[in-house]
């Protein structure tokens, strides 16, 4: 046999043991692999405040903030009862009024979400999403919405969402799942992540945050079937923390959350701290995965077909 030139055989054992070196590195590191629709789709940035001077065209409701410096205990209510408490443009804006004022809140301990006439939410205002029915509209909004939730979700008091009625459903449920812990009504419908109903997937961090409340196999289930997890299922999965009755049901609420609050304020923030720093972990990575999935299905082939079908926000049963 004929032997290599010294040179050669030098260089040949650099290049086997670089290329070994590349294999135990690829080995030990699995490939991420991104789909076409998040790699190529591309959709226009705008700042929080042009979203939001965009969003508040869209009229109807208010979003009502009472503060309570002798319980340490605020309210905020849903009210736009004509229509199930649905979210509109201006109702967003609302919300972020209140979540910057609850920030500031130096005495707060909690906060109470809910909604008026005993109903929470039935989703986002159809009347609003028909007019902006389009993916780059649908990625603005997406935007807006995972922001001010995920400050909801990180303010620096305990937030509980108290369900009733219809329950809470779609964009509704996706606020529920914001705050630290949900109560429902023995009478509610439940909650229900319904938003495949209408051609689309969660976009204001609903799915992600599902998926750490119940799990990734039990929130495949929920978003997938589009079906709305009654009281003791929602108990049951650690959907929601408990039932309470539906009488005086805000006075229970806040009776609940007293119990959960009842000691010094600096102390209950610090524990809030101590749980929002655990939660913020490669969250903003998934949001921002979240939205540039959500966004071309915002006015799709499947969510404008759900839209003719002239859907209004009635009981779960029906849609």
């Amino acid at each position: 046999m004929q032997r290599l030139p010294g040179y050669l055989t030098t260089s040949m054992l650099g290049l086997l043991k670089y290329l070994y070196t590349q294999n135990q590195v690829m080995s030990a590191t699995p490939l991420r692999v991104s789909s076409c629709l998040n790699s190529c789709s591309t959709f226009p940035e705008s700042s929080m405040a042009e979203i939001r001077h965009s969003l508040q065209q869209y009229k109807g409701g208010s979003i009502d903030l009472t503060l309570d410096d002798d319980t340490s205990i605020a309210t905020l209510c849903l009210n736009h009862p004509e229509k199930k408490n649905a979210i509109s443009g201006q109702m967003m804006a609302d919300l972020e009024d209140s979540v910057n004022t609850l920030e500031r809140w130096s005495q707060g301990k909690g906060v109470i979400l809910y909604g008026s006439n005993g109903m929470f939410c039935s989703g986002g205002d159809l009347d609003m999403v028909r007019q902006i029915s389009n993916p780059d509209d649908g990625y603005r909004m997406a935007s807006f919405m995972q922001h001010l939730l995920d400050r909801l979700q990180k303010l620096p008091i305990i937030s509980l969402a108290l369900i009733e009625g219809s329950g809470a459903l779609g964009g509704g449920a996706e606020l529920a799942i914001s705050c630290d812990y949900r109560l429902l009504t023995s009478s509610a419908a439940g909650i229900g992540f319904v938003h495949t109903r209408m051609g689309i997937a969660p976009a204001w961090g609903g799915g992600i945050r599902l998926v750490h409340t119940v799990g990734p196999h039990q929130a495949l289930d929920l978003l997938l079937t589009a079906r709305v997890v009654p009281p003791q299922e929602a108990v049951k999965i650690g959907l929601v923390s408990s039932i309470i009755d539906s009488e005086d049901s805000l006075g229970q609420a806040t009776k609940w959350l007293s119990e959960k609050t009842k000691f010094d304020t600096t102390v209950v923030r610090a524990i809030k701290e101590i749980v929002s720093n655990a939660r913020d972990d490669n969250n903003c990575d998934l949001l921002s995965e979240e939205r540039k999935i959500f966004a071309p299905l915002w006015g799709g082939p499947a969510n404008k077909a759900a839209l003719l079908k002239n859907i209004r926000h009635i009981e779960n049963s029906k849609m």
